[in-house]
């Protein structure tokens, strides 16, 4: 059972309402809720600041250079103090933290304390790059070792979850979670696999086998087989039925094949208007 919550905090909408999700998670499980806002060093560092410092010269940048990182920090403090406030509102202890770093590798560091990373789909920068999915958040969810949750702009509490199975390891210990927090929650639980080959008979085998495993840790499951890609049956069935939280194994084909073909994960997590937890 997840006790152990990091939620990833920019001040955007999307970031707002992932600390809405991890207090109600932290709620529910009656588990220790953290948040995190990173001072992405890149913004000190990167081309933009070496251009600026040609053109207004080395010694004048320097201070230049100073105001901007008090900026970054004194915006930082607010973005954190917000968060703990928000938590508090609502009766739930935060840990409160900001480090400055590389927003990927800071969050990839704090993953060793914490049993699931809740991240908002997109960044703060949405309005200006529209639907485009957040950098961090893929990369992520690409190399992090512990669950992944990524949630949409509005916060809805969890009312039913939809388990994506396949049989893979990835799966099994996606629906191994989904099992955890359906029984955590209190919430019904239904079983999805996906017939890509129109095979019907093996897809129907595969479902059966994650309801026995959810039967033995005595979670009771309902199933449904659909046929089709799987991302675009996993979304159709979630809001067909009114799933509001979505469980799949994060990354389950080869780096070539997503090379070409895209994975379902990224389609998921850039196309889905309810929280997807990916699991490793």
């Amino acid at each position: 059972m997840i006790k152990s919550i990091l939620v990833c905090t920019d001040g955007s909408a999307h970031g707002t309402a992932a600390c809405d999700f991890g207090i109600h998670l932290t709620q529910k499980l009656q588990g220790q809720l953290s948040s995190l806002h990173v001072l992405d060093s890149r913004m000190l560092e990167g081309p933009l600041m070496s251009d600026i410092s040609g053109w207004v010269g080395a010694q004048p940048f320097g201070h230049q250079l100073e105001q901007f990182r008090n900026l970054l920090q004194q915006r930082g403090e607010s973005i954190v103090q917000a968060a703990g406030e928000r938590a508090a509102a609502a009766g739930v202890a935060m840990t409160t933290q900001m480090k400055m770093g590389h927003p990927v590798h800071v969050i990839l560091e704090e993953e060793a304390h914490t049993e699931l990373i809740i991240l908002g789909q997109k960044g703060e920068h949405a309005d200006f790059i529209g639907d485009m999915m957040g950098s961090t958040v893929e990369n992520v969810v690409r190399s992090s070792i512990k669950p992944c949750l990524v949630t949409p702009a509005e916060f809805k509490p969890f009312t039913k979850i939809l388990a994506a199975f396949d049989g893979s390891g990835h799966a099994s210990r996606a629906l191994h979670e989904a099992i955890e927090m359906s029984l955590g929650l209190s919430i019904p639980l239904s079983i999805l696999t996906v017939a890509e080959d129109k095979d019907f008979d093996k897809a129907n085998q595969i479902t059966k086998d994650g309801l026995k495993l959810a039967q033995a840790h005595n979670c009771p499951a309902t199933h449904l087989v659909a046929k089709g890609p799987p991302y675009a049956a996993i979304l159709e069935i979630a809001e067909k039925h009114r799933f509001d939280l979505v469980v799949t194994g994060a990354y389950g084909h080869s780096r070539i094949r997503e090379m070409i073909l895209g994975s379902t994960t990224t389609q998921l997590i850039r196309d889905a208007e309810i929280p997807i937890m990916l699991v490793r």
